[in-house]
């Protein structure tokens, strides 16, 4: 076997990443000739954008979510905690929904100003598993469409610009991590002008891996290896995903053996999946 280590885009390890959403509205009214045009900035961050929590069954922990209004107006936010979607037959089993209580949910944040939310996490007994769930922050604020002439009726439309915190709980006392890599084979089309390879990577494990998933050719005749650039890639346990790895460019003609590898870290041996291929 092979040997290891990754990274992620550390997905459920940057505790301080902040999120700025800048969106320009656009309100459009078209007439027979002319058409007015309204457009209106909102600006809100959030930080962090990953809450990981390692509650052991029975047990309560609180993290603190900072959120800022760059815009010059008031702004209202909702937080509302919602299933994260899985590749799975039963998301409803892998979801900390309900464990999850915000304080305060609704609130007003002045121009220039912050709030500080807490997300309080409360793991029922007996909850070994590794659970997931979204924090949708959504700002609203009112706009009035401006009227273009005497006949236009005014007309309101609320605009709901939104961020969203992944939340993960996973108990300190599981550490079964465990990937696999399989199904590598050949997509490329007589059109494409580098070849793609495909595999599916699984997570049959109890705990998030954040794996990378690159190429390795080696010739052959003489042994050389050629190592292509990795793609990072976050699973939830129970969940499996397809992905493409482009072939490295300008190979010499020859024989390869082409391997797939799988890195998820944590101490674990390096998974791969390999093929034999020809470069003429």
């Amino acid at each position: 076997m092979l040997k290891n280590q990754l990274l992620r885009e550390p997905p459920f390890s940057q505790s301080n990443f902040t999120v700025s959403i800048f969106l320009k509205l656009p309100f459009v009214v078209l007439f027979l000739t002319s058409f007015l045009s309204v457009a209106n900035a909102q600006d809100f961050e959030v930080a962090p954008v990953k809450l990981n929590y390692d509650c052991e069954p029975g047990e309560i922990q609180t993290k603190t979510v900072t959120i800022r209004n760059h815009d010059n107006k008031k702004q209202q936010f909702t937080l509302t905690a919602v299933d994260m979607k899985f590749d799975s037959i039963n998301p409803k089993n892998k979801s900390c929904k309900d464990w999850i209580t915000i304080n305060p949910s609704f609130f007003d944040i002045n121009p220039n100003d912050k709030a500080e939310v807490k997300v309080i996490m409360q793991v029922p007994s007996g909850e070994f598993n590794t659970r997931g769930a979204l924090i949708h922050v959504s700002a609203t604020q009112e706009q009035t469409a401006l009227a273009a002439d005497k006949q236009m009726v005014k007309s309101a439309l609320t605009v709901k610009p939104r961020i969203s915190i992944k939340v993960v709980q996973s108990p300190r006392s599981n550490s079964n991590y465990k990937g696999t890599i399989t199904d590598l084979k050949e997509i490329t089309l007589p059109k494409d002008s580098v070849r793609t390879f495909q595999v599916k990577v699984s997570n049959p494990g109890d705990k998030v891996i954040d794996s990378k998933i690159y190429l390795v050719l080696s010739d052959l005749a003489t042994a050389k290896e050629i190592k292509d650039k990795p793609r990072r890639l976050s699973l939830f346990p129970g969940t499996s995903q397809t992905i493409s790895l482009n072939f490295p460019k300008n190979i010499p003609p020859g024989k390869y053996s082409l391997a797939a590898i799988l890195d998820y870290g944590n101490n674990s041996s390096l998974e791969a999946v390999q093929m034999n291929v020809e470069v003429k």
